[in-house]
């Protein structure tokens, strides 16, 4: 039989008599254990590099809904906790974005993470939070696999790259469908990292089962100087609609030039959203140069013309006050972010990063401010995706960005221009 020294049983014996000493009283119950004041939530976005406008336009956005949500008594089932934000910057570099993810998680100790717009951060950073158990939210990244990989910590709630590329496919349709002319050769433009492979394998996939002939297909390496070359190609190839995948510094300099060569693509660009959704694109470029484009759209740009929501107007108004210019896709969804994760807490009632995994999970939201993207619904399959997500598709007539599809979500007044006119009649 094995017995305590006589040192270690006297600490045994002390411990105890101190037990027993802070031991509630009977017929007294336990005093609750104290909220916390507070809930840590990182955010891992591109605040520098090629992607920075696109980070801050989220960060600005999380800000801002995070101020309207403390400012109105912030989780009412956490007993009021605050909702503090922490930023890391990726400076859009996958092993950045995971080394800073592991720090938010290890020395942070935040509670979810958020993030991280490109792809290609994404999906290695959010493997990181799987590891270590804690809840992701995707924000941006539309690289398919990210939410294809079995994990239960990972959670979409916009576009994955198969809506992407489905939704371009489906406005081209349309405007063929309703004016008996459309494209019949499609030309595809992409920068060669996860979001432009990934864009350009589901389009190729719904352009064969619709019959559309790729007469281009050409990759791009990220931050290019010059794309005299590539412009060549897109002339020869002579592709009757132009998809173009391309990030903000890229999407400027392209457009630049090929406003300058004047190439005449009878059905347009239609560009995946990324540099076409950031305002400072749009500063950078003639407005000559993007008549006619269409753009998928993760927000409804032409929305806050009739929206009477008091929360989404005073949103903007902030946003607008941060940013100088009305919110856009990038702040909408940080807003959206920001909303989703309250109601996400709100039923978790705890920091716990398992409780707020399981209330991730069990989300079905159908109204409310974590729509403000235009989405009707936000649902999470087993995988984490929202099966509910989508976009709008743009064009820019008369100077503004006019929603043609859904046709549910185009207004009356709206005409689409279709095919767009030549150069030399504009």
């Amino acid at each position: 039989m094995r017995t305590l020294s006589s040192s270690k049983a006297w600490g045994f014996a002390a411990a105890l008599l101190a037990g027993a000493a802070f031991a509630p009283a009977a017929g007294h119950a336990q005093a609750p254990a104290q909220k916390p004041a507070e809930v840590t939530i990182g955010f891992v976005l591109p605040l520098s590099g090629g992607s920075a406008t696109i980070g801050n336009q989220t960060k600005m956005g999380a800000q801002v809904a995070a101020d309207q949500i403390n400012e109105s008594g912030g989780i009412a089932s956490m007993g009021g906790a605050k909702l503090k934000l922490i930023f890391a910057d990726s400076q859009s570099k996958p092993d950045i974005g995971a080394s800073e993810t592991e720090r938010l998680i290890q020395r942070e100790n935040v509670s979810l993470l958020v993030g991280a717009y490109n792809s290609a951060v994404t999906f290695p950073a959010s493997e990181v939070a799987e590891r270590y158990k804690t809840p992701w939210i995707v924000t941006g990244a539309v690289k398919d696999e990210i939410t294809e990989r079995g994990f239960k910590y990972v959670f979409r709630p916009n576009n994955k790259a198969t809506y992407d590329a489905r939704e371009q496919l489906d406005a081209i349709d349309l405007l063929k469908k309703e004016t008996g002319n459309g494209p019949k050769t499609i030309g595809l433009f992409y920068e060669g990292s996860d979001w432009g492979r990934s864009h350009v394998a589901n389009i190729k996939k719904f352009a064969k089962e619709r019959g559309y002939e790729v007469t281009l297909d050409e990759s791009f390496p990220p931050n290019q100087v010059d794309f005299t070359a590539q412009l060549l190609k897109i002339r020869a190839s002579k592709p009757d609609a132009l998809i173009v995948v391309a990030y903000t510094p890229d999407h400027i300099l392209f457009t630049r030039q090929y406003f300058e060569n004047k190439i005449n693509i009878p059905y347009g660009i239609h560009s995946v959203g990324g540099g076409s959704e950031d305002p400072s694109y749009y500063k950078a470029v003639p407005q000559k140069a993007v008549d006619y484009l269409f753009v998928q759209e993760d927000w409804q740009i032409d929305r806050l013309k009739t929206d009477k929501d008091p929360k989404v107007l005073d949103a903007n108004a902030r946003f607008k006050t941060l940013a100088g210019y009305d919110i856009n896709s990038y702040g909408a969804q940080g807003v959206s972010n920001m909303y989703i994760i309250k109601d996400v807490l709100e039923r978790a009632a705890s920091a716990d990063r398992e409780k707020i995994r399981d209330a991730l999970a069990a989300t079905d939201i159908t109204s409310g401010m974590p729509l403000i993207v235009g989405y009707q619904r936000i649902k999470f399959d087993d995988q984490g995706q929202n099966t509910f997500a989508h976009g709008v598709i743009s064009e820019n007539i008369g100077g503004e960005r006019l929603t043609v599809w859904p046709l549910e979500n185009r207004a009356a007044t709206t005409k689409p221009v279709w095919p767009v006119p030549d150069w030399s009649k504009r």
